[in-house]
């Protein structure tokens, strides 16, 4: 196997099993066997070399038994069709996409707190800055304070999207929805459950950081000395607006999904029950 498919491989490989928890070797391998019990669970599958990697990746999320076994492997004769640039993009597409149908907070909740990671470095690299005496920002220190406000907000809206979006797969598939990034939950309740005290409590804080900042400018401070309370205080409103939005939908959602658990539960009973 020349070595650009076995870099191929390999990040197709770590990617799928990060993404479905369980350990794949070979997503893009075409030579299996399945039961045809199987296929219910597997389809629709694409046309193209890219319905392998699909396979796989819904094999792992559907959690079936596979087995992986070694096979030769020899360079075939004449020119191979495969494009290490188009089909790796199809193929990477394709995971994703596949992925995003089953656990979407895996992917969006990691672009989501990676946002933020970035976000809390600027922004204390800034508050350092700010107790060191310097008040006035150059060039990037101004793109590096735009940066970690896009960064904080884009980073929330992923995460609580990601949550949200579980919650509407497990509408969808009629199963428990997935908890968690790795595949446990992170907490004893599900973190969608803390939006609303979270987002009331960033809101309340921005709000009382806008008062001061009032205040403070009424005592005629200057706006070089004010800039990054409003910044933190406007930020603090905004996210904690959005939690708060993202706790009622998801709310919404989870009681439509137990009342579609409990219609099914009363209809077996009802279905069950001897009749006079």
């Amino acid at each position: 196997m020349p070595a650009v498919r076995k870099l191929g491989n390999f990040i197709w490989s770590n990617l799928l099993t990060a993404l479905a928890g369980q350990r794949v070797v070979d997503p893009a391998s075409g030579m299996r066997v399945f039961r045809r019990d199987a296929l219910e669970a597997i389809y629709p599958l694409p046309d193209g070399l890219n319905f392998t990697p699909v396979m796989s990746t819904r094999t792992a999320h559907e959690k079936l038994q596979v087995v992986e076994l070694p096979i030769p492997y020899k360079e075939r004769l004449g020119r191979s069709k495969l494009s290490v640039v188009r089909d790796g993009m199809r193929f990477l597409q394709t995971i994703l996409w596949t992925a995003l149908n089953y656990n979407p907070v895996r992917i969006l909740g990691g672009i989501g707190i990676s946002l933020v990671g970035i976000a809390a470095i600027i922004a204390s690299i800034i508050v350092g800055m700010r107790l060191a005496g310097i008040t006035t920002l150059g060039p990037w220190g101004v793109f590096g304070t735009f940066t970690a406000l896009v960064f904080a907000i884009a980073g929330v809206n992923f995460f609580a999207l990601g949550v949200t979006f579980n919650y509407l797969v497990s509408l969808f598939h009629k199963r428990p929805i997935r908890q968690g990034l790795f595949g446990r939950p992170l907490f004893k309740t599900p973190i969608d459950q803390h939006f609303w005290w979270v987002g009331l409590t960033m809101l309340a804080t921005g709000l009382v950081l806008g008062a001061i900042s009032l205040g403070l400018a009424l005592d005629n401070w200057p706006i070089e000395r004010l800039w990054l309370y409003l910044l933190a205080g406007t930020m603090l409103i905004l996210v904690g607006l959005q939690l708060v939005i993202f706790w009622l939908i998801v709310r919404i959602l989870d009681e439509l999904s137990r009342r579609e658990i409990q219609v099914k539960n009363e209809m077996e009973l009802n279905n069950e029950a001897p009749e006079n």
